[in-house]
């Protein structure tokens, strides 16, 4: 089961926002601000990715993650080591 420390976790998820599309900024917008209306011109990328990167509780870290990387599964902070835990998403290939 992979392990990133915290800050890593933080990077990753802004990265993957910086990347997203319009859908996935409102889907990742409703999760950080529940009780916020969505811009009617969409939310910013980067200042998603900003907001991630300064503002985020491990327990927010683990919701956000199972928006951004839904393949993977069984996600938990662990606060012993202060590492985001998770099982990566197993790749298939087609048979030949």
């Amino acid at each position: 089961m992979p392990a990133i420390r915290r800050m890593e976790a933080l990077e990753r998820l802004a990265k993957a926002v910086e990347k997203a599309s319009a859908d996935d900024l409102v889907e990742v917008f409703a999760e950080l601000f529940p009780a916020k209306a969505i811009p009617l011109a969409g939310p910013v990328a980067r200042e998603l990715a900003q907001h991630i990167r300064t503002s985020l509780e491990p327990e927010e870290v683990v919701d956000l993650w199972n928006v951004v990387f839904p393949a993977d599964r069984n996600v938990y902070y662990d606060e012993e080591s202060e590492a985001l835990c998770y099982d990566e998403k197993e790749l298939r290939y087609a048979e030949q």
